[in-house]
């Protein structure tokens, strides 16, 4: 049985969307679909807004952090905070010298 082939379609004018596509179609492929990214300095006092960080452990460090904190007499976020923050400068400080 023999392939029968289609009719071409026949193309209209290219419309002004249709052009401004194949703009943003050229400079996806050109690797210009990137955003510009703005060098900003980090501020240590800027005010802390809400933020959801998921934090995984399993139920031994959970029951190791809730010990802690009590035994530090303070909550279990002031707790990580104490220690993740000042080890995260530390290592900022030795990657920048």
């Amino acid at each position: 049985m023999p392939i029968k082939k289609r009719d071409a379609q026949p193309t209209s004018p290219v419309t002004a969307d249709e052009d401004v596509m194949a703009k943003k179609a050229e400079e996806f492929g050109r690797g210009g679909y990137a955003p510009e990214v703005k060098e900003t300095s980090l501020d240590p006092n800027a005010p802390v807004g809400p933020q959801g960080i998921v934090f995984r452990f399993n139920d031994y460090q959970k029951q190791l952090l809730k010990e802690e904190a009590e035994a530090d007499r303070r909550s279990q976020q002031k707790l990580l905070e104490s220690i993740i923050w000042p080890e995260l400068e530390r290592r900022r400080a030795a990657r920048t010298q």
